[in-house]
């Protein structure tokens, strides 16, 4: 009996990540493909605002988040796990006015420093109406900094819910909402009411709080019919709630490291910004050259890596509330599963995704951007996709440290990533070329794990050795796919032709036969059953069924 509670959790774990893991990933499509027909509406010259704009925000919307979300998640869990609702709704209301005082200020500081912000993001040579049109676009932006607080906190409360299907729903219908909002309303400004370019620009930043609202609206319509029953277990409870000035405290203190992780996770390309193009110069590189590489890297590559880092996002969301039942529970052997199945099922679908990219790396390239310097794509690429894997380890690694109340030491860690990072920076891409840029990211990245995974080996007493047994396994199941590459090579299909259509088509075959050998390969070792404790074919028909 309790083997097969420990599986349905399992199951329930996995698959809540994944639905949030998927959620994100359509997202990120969705997001993707705007991008042509948005720039047809406004033209590429004012598409500078647009980045300029996001550029702030995002920096603005960390701030005054400071990382309620991820708290709010673990506190609500914790207390729906001890069926203490009057709690659960306490934690609800008073994250909720935090996070809209927090959005409301930081809405206000937006809009009266968006003049030099505007001046220091344009330069001096800016007339007064371009500044004029950046002010507009900050302000017009302003709005969404308040509202999306307000969408962290239900996102953060039905987290802790283990609704992970509902938090991945609602980014889908986010992003979608914002998308047709931005060319519908686009559209109409710039072809209908023929007004200038520019207003395509104001409304995409409009739709930002548009889909903001449409998902609010979605869990408002969830809320009707389950928030009622914690209501209801609430007024039947009779023990007293926790104290409302603890439960400040305890967000604060749980909120806090979330942002100085975020930040301290963003240094690599900190590093890379300032110094990237500098160091590439003073060895003899001219500057053209460097920008070019240095926009593969960040730019078009990144944007290819991002696809395996989807795991990381679903991941670390889904393995807050769990790991904290584990840790309220005092149960060690539910913890130590927990761990053992994040890292499992993400090596085992992220391995093969980044190894193919590295396998693959000049044809990917070539489809996706074309043959316009493709030989330092390629190479950029090759070693990004080694990045890809360890940047999606990294923050589900951050996220299991923060829960597990490590706050101190996981900040520790990141600062010794930073260091690694700053110390081997200069030398490799002084001995290795551009590339060290990207190899010194990944030993930053590779410290992070190493040391997190050590502290909560040492703590929990957490074995890794069933999990380097299934890696072992996993790669073989990836060399059996570079067989596969290698056959189609040899047959003289290399997903290179003239055309990127065909190429992409020759690309979607290779990769569908490279996938059908890893599956056969590692079913034939038991893999996916003891990865996602169900066999293939049921994986196949519960997947069929969805």
């Amino acid at each position: 009996m309790k083997k097969e509670t420990g599986n349905r959790v399992k199951q329930s774990f996995i698959a809540g990540s994944l639905a949030s893991s998927a959620g994100v990933f359509i997202s990120k499509l969705i997001g993707l493909f705007y991008v042509v027909p948005f720039r047809a509406i406004v033209g590429q010259e004012n598409m500078a605002y647009y980045t300029a704009a996001y550029t702030f925000y995002n920096v603005l919307l960390q701030i005054c988040s400071a990382g309620l979300p991820f708290a709010i998640a673990a506190i609500i869990a914790k207390y729906v796990n001890k069926n203490d609702f009057r709690t659960v709704i306490l934690v609800r209301r008073l994250s909720t006015a935090i996070l809209m005082v927090s959005g409301f200020v930081m809405a206000l500081i937006f809009i009266l420093i968006s003049k030099p912000l505007a001046m220091m993001s344009l330069g001096s040579m800016a007339s007064d109406t371009e500044i004029r049109i950046m002010q507009n676009t900050f302000s017009i932006l302003a709005l969404a900094l308040f509202l999306v607080p307000v969408l962290y906190s239900y996102r953060g409360y039905y987290q802790g819910m283990k609704e992970l299907k509902l938090y991945a729903d609602s980014q889908v219908i986010e992003q979608l909402a914002r998308v047709l909002s931005l060319l519908g309303l686009g559209w109409f400004l710039v072809y209908i009411v023929k007004l200038a370019p520019i207003f395509g620009i104001y409304a995409a930043v409009f739709a930002t709080s548009i889909g903001c609202v449409f998902a609010m609206l979605y869990f408002m319509y969830f809320d009707k019919k389950n928030y009622g029953k914690v209501v209801k277990a609430a007024r039947l409870q009779k023990q007293e709630p926790a104290d409302r000035k603890l439960i400040l405290i305890e967000l604060i203190s749980m909120g806090l490291p979330y942002v100085l992780v975020s930040i301290l996770g963003n240094s690599q390309v900190l590093v890379n910004t300032m110094f990237f193009n500098r160091l590439n110069t003073s060895f003899g590189m001219d500057l053209s050259t460097s920008k070019i590489i240095y926009s593969i890297i960040e730019t078009n590559c990144d944007k290819l890596i991002s696809i395996p880092q989807v795991l990381s996002i679903g991941f670390s969301a889904g393995i807050v509330p769990y790991m904290t039942v584990s840790m309220e529970n005092r149960d060690r052997r539910g913890l130590n599963r927990n761990i053992e199945d994040c890292l499992d099922t993400v090596l085992y679908i992220a391995l093969p995704i980044c190894f193919s990219m590295c396998m693959l790396a000049r044809p990917i390239y070539y489809i996706m951007y074309g043959a316009s310097e493709l030989d330092y794509g390629e190479i950029c690429l090759r070693w990004d996709s080694l990045l890809g894997l360890m940047t999606t380890l990294t923050p589900i690694c951050n996220s299991m440290m923060l829960t597990l109340k490590f706050r101190k030491e996981s900040i520790v860690y990141l600062a010794c990533g930073f260091v690694v990072k700053c110390i081997t920076f200069y030398p490799l891409m002084r001995y290795v070329g551009y590339i060290g840029a990207i190899i010194s990211s990944c030993l930053c990245s590779a410290t992070i794990i190493y040391l997190s995974l050590v502290k909560i080996k040492n703590r929990y007493d957490v074995r890794y050795s069933r999990i380097a047994l299934r890696v072992f396994k996993m790669i073989i199941g990836c060399l059996c796919m570079n067989g596969v590459y290698a056959i189609f090579k040899y047959v003289g299909i290399t997903a290179l032709a003239s055309s990127r259509l065909i190429a992409l088509l020759q690309l979607g075959l290779m990769g569908i036969c490279a996938l059908a050998a890893y599956v056969f390969v590692t079913n034939l070792m038991k893999l996916p059953k003891a990865v996602f404790h169900m066999e293939i074919k049921d994986i196949v028909k519960r997947f069929a069924h969805r």
